[in-house]
C-alpha cells in the first residue's frame, strides 16, 4: 500500500517526490559508498522502464548517491520523512533537494528531482511503489534527466526501518558512470581526439557519436543519446535542432528513419521541420513538416524527401528543428539519416 508522505507518522511504507529547476554553488563531495545489490537493481529496473517508453537509461552518478545516501541516513537517524532536512550531520537544517546535491558537487543550473521512499525492503518494492504514483512515475520518465543518484539505508531502531532516496539530475557530472565501470572524470582530463571533417554529404547519420551534427537545445541537453539515435523535443517550451553541411546533385533523396512519441495525448503545436538552410540558419526549403499524428506513435517509420533540383550544388545546412509548446510533451527521435544518389 502506497501513501504520501503527509501520512507519515503511519506506520507504512511511504512514497514522496520532489523536482525542479535550481543552483546553488558549494564544496565538491566525495565518492559514494558501495552500492549494495537492491540499490543496483533499482537502476536496472528504472532504466528498464524507461527503454520501455523510448528513453535513455540513466547512468549512476557517485556525486548525486552521496547526496542521496546522507538524506536517507538522517531520515533514519531523526526521525522524518520529508524532502526539507529537518535534522542532519551533514547539511543545515531546511536544506532542500538541490542544496544538498550542490553541496556534493552537483551545482549544475539544469533539472533537478527527488523520490523518496520509506519501508520498503527490496528494489522491486520501491520501484513498484513509485510507478503506481503519478507524479513519481513521472519524476521516472523524465526524459530530461541523464543520471541518478540511489541512497537505501536500513536503521532497525528508526520507525520505518528502510529509507531511500534517489536524486535525479540533467547533466552528466564527472562521477557518472555505467553501473560495474569506474567513472569518466573531468572531461578537460581526457585525451583530446580528432574530429572528422562536416564534408558535403552526410556523416554520422546513425547518431553513433555526438561528431560532426550540431546541436542547440534551449535546455542545453545532448540531442544525441548513447543509444544510437537523436531525441528532440521532450520538454516543455522546447527548440531544438540538428543540422549539418549537405550538398547534393539533382534527383538526389534525403531518407531517415523517425519515431514519434507523444505523452498526454497529441499536443497540436508540437512539431518538427526538415529543412535547408543557409549559413545563417536563414530557411531557403521546407523538405518535411511531422506533428505528432503525421506517424503511427512509438514506432521507428522510414521516410524519404525529395531534395529540390534548385539547390543541388550549392553550399548547404540539412536542419532537424523541433518545437514544443507547454502542454503534452512529444519526443521527436532520429536515426538512420542518409543521401541516397539519383538512380
Amino acid at each position: 500500500m502506497v501513501r504520501f508522505f503527509m501520512l507519515r507518522w503511519l506506520v507504512v511504507p511511504l512514497v514522496a517526490l520532489l523536482a525542479a529547476a535550481a543552483a546553488f554553488p558549494a564544496a565538491p563531495g566525495v565518492a559514494a559508498s558501495p552500492y549494495d545489490g537492491e540499490e543496483l537493481e533499482v537502476l536496472r529496473l528504472i532504466n528498464v522502464y524507461r527503454q520501455q517508453n523510448g528513453l535513455e537509461p540513466l547512468l549512476l552518478s557517485d556525486t548525486l548517491s552521496v547526496a542521496a545516501e546522507r538524506h536517507s541516513e538522517d531520515m533514519a537517524r531523526y526521525g522524518f520523512f520529508a524532502h526539507d532536512t529537518y535534522a542532519s550531520s551533514y547539511y543545515p537544517v531546511g536544506s532542500e533537494p538541490w542544496d544538498r546535491m550542490a553541496a556534493e558537487g552537483y551545482d549544475y543550473n539544469t533539472y533537478r528531482g527527488e523520490n523518496i521512499a520509506v519501508g520498503y525492503d527490496t528494489a522491486a518494492e520501491a520501484f513498484g511503489a513509485w510507478r503506481n504514483s503519478p507524479s513519481h512515475n513521472a519524476a521516472m520518465l523524465d526524459g530530461r534527466y541523464r543520471v541518478v543518484g540511489i541512497g537505501r539505508v536500513y536503521d532497525p531502531g528508526s520507525a520505518y526501518g528502510w529509507y531511500w532516496t534517489t536524486d535525479f539530475g540533467a547533466v552528466v557530472d564527472p562521477s557518472a558512470h555505467e553501473p560495474g565501470e569506474p567513472p569518466a572524470g573531468p572531461e578537460e582530463k581526457q585525451e583530446p581526439q580528432a574530429r572528422p571533417r562536416d564534408r558535403a554529404g552526410i556523416e554520422n547519420g546513425g547518431m553513433g557519436s555526438q561528431e560532426v551534427w550540431r546541436q542547440r537545445a534551449k535546455d542545453g541537453a545532448r540531442l544525441i543519446l548513447r543509444a544510437g539515435y537523436a531525441r528532440l523535443g521532450e520538454y516543455d517550451g522546447g527548440r531544438d535542432e540538428l543540422a549539418q553541411r549537405l550538398r547534393y546533385q539533382k534527383g538526389d533523396r534525403l531518407s531517415f528513419r523517425l519515431r514519434v512519441i507523444p505523452r498526454d495525448g497529441l499536443p497540436d503545436g508540437d512539431r518538427l521541420t526538415v529543412r535547408l538552410t543557409d549559413g545563417k540558419g536563414r530557411r531557403l526549403a521546407l523538405l518535411g513538416r511531422y506533428a505528432p499524428s503525421s506517424v503511427a506513435p512509438g514506432r521507428w517509420v522510414p521516410q524519404s524527401l525529395r531534395l529540390p533540383d534548385r539547390l543541388a550544388g550549392e553550399n548547404l545546412y540539412l536542419s532537424f528543428h523541433a518545437v514544443t509548446d507547454d502542454g503534452g510533451l512529444t519526443a521527436f527521435h532520429l536515426d538512420g539519416v542518409r543521401l541516397r544518389p539519383a538512380p
